[in-house]
C-alpha cells in the first residue's frame, strides 16, 4: 500500500504539493477566522474540589465570576499623604478599564475580600470580571496590566495577580530557533541545500495543519490552554524526522543506482513503513493518557494525536512528491558510480560521497570485540543518569516561579511578605447545609483555627438562599511547601467528618492547592496502568513487526531508560535549581503533576523513533542474507548519520521551547530534548551492542521467512516484507 500511494504521489507530483499547500493554508486560515476557545479549568470528576465548586455554583453565583487582584505598596503606609488619594485613583481606573471589568472591590472593605496588612504598608483589592477567569479576553487583561501597572509612583506600587495576568504560552520565538537550528544540521550533516530544505518545507505545512486541525478541535472539546504550543513542538519535530528517514533511504536507493520512482518506491516500503510505525506508537502513546480519567488530559491527548497524525499523512504522500521535484539537487552529478545498469535501466546514476565506504572505526571494533561491556557499562551510566528520578516531587506551579519581571511574581511576593506565605495559597472550605442550620457551623471555625498549619481562618459566608456557607483557610505554608497538601489531607480526614458528625451537612476543601492535590492523586493513582498500557502495547506491536521479542523487549527497556533520564533532568534544573539562572526558570518548585504522564506519552512515541528506523535497516540486511553481525554493522552504518542527525534536530526543536515564558513550556522543552538526546545515543550504542552479543539468537527464524529481498519488491511494486 505504502509503495502504491508513494508511486502515485511521486507521478502526480505538483498535484500532491500544490494540494497539500492549499488544504494547510485553508486549515490554518479557517482555524484563524473561527478563533479558539482553549480552556485553562482543571475540572476533576468525583474529586473533592469539584464538588467543593459545584456548590459554590449552585448557591453562590457569584463566584461563578472570575476575578483577579490589586495589590498595592508603599513603604511609607497607604495612609501617607498622596498615597492613599493615588490608591484610589488606580481602583477608579480599574472600574473603567474595560468593559469586562464588572466592579472592583476595595482594599478596606474585608467582608467582600479586601485585605489590608497590619502594618499598613500592603493591601489588596479585587477586581470582579463578568465573565470567569479563563473568558477574560488576553486583550482586555493586556491593558487593564498595562494602564494600572503604568500608575505606580509617587512612593506606590502597584502589581496584579490572577491567572488572567500571568504570562500566555508562546512559540513564535521557539518555532523560529527549532527551524533555524534544523537547517543548519541538516546542512552540516548532508551537505546540501535540496536534503536541508525538504524536510524544513514539509514542517512547515504540518504546522499550518496542525494548528488550524487544533484551533478547530478547541471548539468541539475542552482543549488546554498549552495544547497548542504543545502540538507545535510534536508537529515541527517529529515532521523533520520523519521526512528526513525517507529521503535519506532515498538518495541511498539513488546512489545504488535506482531511477528515481524505483527508489520512491523503495524509500517508502522500508523507510515508510518504518515512520508509519513510529508515528502509530506515538498516537498509541498518546491515546494512553485517556485512562487517567481526567477531561482536561484528553484534549491535550487529541492536540498532539491529530498533530502526529497530519505529519504522518505528509510524510507518505507529501514526501515522495517533494523528491521527485527535487531529484536532481538530492542526487547531483559528482563523483559518479553505476551500479547495476543492466538491471535497473541505463542512465541511473547517483551520487556516491567518498567517505561512504568506512572503514571500521573505533566504536565498530570494540562493538565486535567487547559487545558485552559495551551494553553493561551504557546501561549502568543510565541507571545513574536516572538516580534524581528518586526525588520528583508533583504539584503545581504558581506565580511565585514566574520570572521576577513579571507583575504576578511581584504581586505574589508582596502578598507573602505582608500576610504570610499561605496568603498565595488559600482553601475554601464549603459547607453544603442539606437542612442544617447555619449556626452549626460555628464549631467547625473554632475546630480549623485551632488545627495544626492553619494560620486565619474567616467568618463564614452565607449563601444567599440560606442552603451553603463557605470560610477562607489561610494555611502557614505556600501551595508548593510539602506542609500544604498534608493540611488539605488533615482537613479531609479528621477535622471535617469530626466538624460534620451527627449533622446532614457536608464539607468540602476547593482551592488552587487542593484541586492541585487531587489532580496530583488521580495522576497517581492511575499511572500504573497507563504505563502497563502503553508498555505492553508497544512491545506486543515491535514483536509483531521485527518477529523478535528479544528485540521488542530490548527497545521498551530503553525507551524506559530514556524517559527515567529526562525525569531526572527536570528534577535536577526546576526542583534543584541546577543551570536555573541560565534557563530563566523562577524559583524552585515541584514538576507539574501531569508532566511524567504526557512525558512518557510523547517521549515513549518519540524514542521509538529510533529505534524502529535502526531495527529496520539491520532486519533488511538480514533478510538480504546478511550475517547477525553484519547486518548490524551494515544498518548501524546506513543509519547512524541519518539517526544522529534527526535526533539533534528534535532536540534542538524542542529545546527551543525552553525559551518560553512559561514554566509548563520550559519543562516540556527541556524535558522531551533531554529524553530524545538519551534515546537516540541509547539506540546507537546499547542496541547494536546488544544485537551484536546475541548474534542469531536475537532474530529467531529470519532466514526462513518467505518473501523478495526489499529491493526487489520496492522495484517489481510488491509490498515489502520488511
Amino acid at each position: 500500500m505504502l509503495v502504491r500511494i508513494a508511486r502515485a504521489c511521486h507521478r502526480r507530483r505538483w498535484t500532491t504539493l500544490l494540494g497539500w499547500l492549499l488544504a494547510a493554508l485553508t486549515l490554518a486560515s479557517v482555524g484563524g477566522m473561527a478563533g479558539t476557545d482553549f480552556d485553562s479549568e482543571y475540572d476533576l470528576p468525583d474529586a473533592d474540589s469539584q464538588r467543593a465548586y459545584d456548590v459554590l455554583e449552585r448557591h453562590f453565583p457569584e463566584q461563578a465570576a472570575g476575578t483577579g487582584d490589586i495589590v498595592l505598596h508603599a513603604d511609607a503606609g497607604l495612609d501617607a499623604p498622596g498615597v492613599r488619594q493615588r490608591a484610589r485613583d488606580v481602583l477608579a481606573a480599574a472600574r473603567t478599564a474595560d468593559p469586562v471589568v464588572a466592579g472592583v472591590v476595595a482594599f478596606d472593605d474585608a467582608t467582600r475580600g479586601g485585605l489590608v496588612s497590619d502594618d499598613g504598608t500592603t493591601a489588596t483589592a479585587r477586581i470582579v470580571f463578568t465573565v470567569g477567569r479563563t473568558e477574560v479576553p488576553d486583550e482586555a487583561a493586556e491593558e487593564i496590566e498595562r494602564r494600572l501597572t503604568g500608575m505606580s509612583g509617587g512612593g506606590l506600587r502597584v502589581e496584579l495577580s490572577g491567572t488572567m495576568f500571568a504570562p500566555k504560552p508562546s512559540t513564535g520565538l521557539s518555532e523560529g530557533v527549532g527551524l533555524a537550528a534544523a537547517l543548519v544540521i541538516l546542512l552540516a550533516a548532508f551537505g546540501s541545500l535540496a536534503m536541508a530544505g525538504l524536510p524544513v518545507l514539509a514542517a512547515l505545512a504540518g504546522l499550518l495543519t496542525a494548528m488550524g486541525l487544533v484551533m478547530l478541535l478547541s471548539k468541539a472539546m475542552n482543549v488546554p490552554d498549552f495544547s497548542m504550543s504543545v502540538a507545535v513542538m510534536i508537529v515541527l519535530g517529529v515532521a523533520v524526522d520523519y521526512a528526513l528517514f525517507i529521503a535519506a533511504r532515498y538518495r541511498r536507493a539513488r546512489r545504488d543506482g535506482h531511477d528515481p520512482e524505483p527508489a520512491v518506491a523503495l524509500a517508502a516500503g522500508t523507510s515508510g513503513a518504518a515512520v508509519l510505525f513510529a508515528g502509530t506508537t506515538v498516537i498509541v502513546s498518546l491515546g494512553g493518557m485517556f485512562f487517567m480519567g481526567v477531561p482536561f488530559v484528553y484534549g491535550l491527548a487529541v492536540s498532539c494525536m491529530v498533530g502526529v497524525a497530519a505529519t504522518l499523512g505528509l510524510a507518505l504522500t507529501l514526501v515522495p512528491a517533494l523528491l521527485g521535484i527535487a531529484d536532481r539537487w538530492l542526487t547531483p552529478r559528482g563523483r559518479l558510480e553505476r551500479r547495476g545498469a543492466g538491471a535497473r535501466g541505463a542512465g541511473s546514476y547517483a551520487q556516491v560521497p567518498a567517505s561512504y565506504e568506512l572503514a571500521p572505526g573505533p566504536y565498530e571494533k570494540l562493538l565486535r570485540r567487547r559487545p558485552l561491556a559495551v551494553v553493561v557499562g551504557a546501561t549502568a551510566l543510565l541507571l545513574v543518569l536516572c538516580a534524581p528520578l528518586a526525588a520528583m516531587r508533583l504539584g503545581s506551579a504558581d506565580a511565585g516561579n514566574a520570572p521576577a519581571s513579571d507583575t504576578t511574581r511581584r504581586a505574589h511576593d508582596l502578598k507573602q511578605e505582608a500576610f504570610g506565605p499561605g496568603a498565595t495559597a488559600p482553601l475554601m472550605v464549603v459547607a453544603d447545609l442539606r437542612g442544617a442550620s447555619p449556626g452549626d457551623t460555628a464549631g467547625l471555625v473554632e475546630r480549623l483555627r485551632r488545627a495544626p498549619g492553619v494560620a486565619h481562618v474567616s467568618p463564614p459566608a452565607t449563601s444567599p438562599d440560606g442552603r451553603a456557607q463557605v470560610l477562607t483557610v489561610v494555611p502557614r505554608t505556600d501551595a508548593q511547601d510539602e506542609a500544604t497538601p498534608r493540611l488539605v489531607r488533615d482537613l479531609r480526614e479528621t477535622a471535617l467528618p469530626e466538624a460534620a458528625a451527627g449533622t446532614p451537612m457536608r464539607l468540602h476543601v476547593g482551592g488552587v492547592a487542593a484541586t492541585f492535590q487531587d489532580l496530583t492523586d488521580r495522576m497517581a493513582d492511575r499511572l500504573a496502568v497507563f504505563v502497563l498500557a502503553v508498555v505492553v502495547i508497544s512491545a506486543l506491536v515491535l514483536a509483531l513487526m521485527f518477529r523478535s521479542p528479544v528485540v521488542s523487549v530490548q527497545a521498551v527497556v530503553l525507551t524506559l531508560l530514556s524517559l527515567g533520564v529526562s525525569y531526572g533532568l527536570l528534577v535536577a534544573v526546576f526542583q534543584w535549581g541546577w543551570a536555573a539562572g541560565l534557563l530563566g526558570t523562577g524559583a524552585t518548585g515541584p514538576l507539574e503533576s501531569y508532566m511524567p504522564m504526557t512525558l512518557m506519552a510523547l517521549l515513549f512515541g518519540l524514542g521509538m523513533d529510533y529505534q524502529v528506523f535502526v531495527l529496520a535497516r539491520i532486519r533488511e540486511a538480514r533478510l538480504g542474507g546478511a550475517q547477525a553481525r553484519d547486518a548490524v554493522a551494515e544498518g548501524l552504518r546506513d543509519s547512524r548519520r541519518v539517526v544522529l542527525a534527526a535526533a539533534l534536530i528534535m532536540a534542538a526543536v524542542f529545546a527551543g521551547f525552553a525559551l518560553s515564558p512559561d514554566r509548563i513550556m520550559k519543562q516540556f522543552g527541556l524535558g522531551l530534548a533531554g529524553g530524545v538526546l538519551v534515546a537516540a545515543a541509547a539506540v546507537l550504542v546499547v542496541t547494536p551492542a546488544l544485537l551484536t552479543y546475541l548474534g542469531d539468537r536475537a532474530w529467531p527464524g529470519t532466514s526462513r521467512l518467505p518473501g523478495a529481498r526489499p529491493e526487489t519488491a520496492a522495484r517489481t511494486g510488491e509490498p515489502t516484507r520488511t
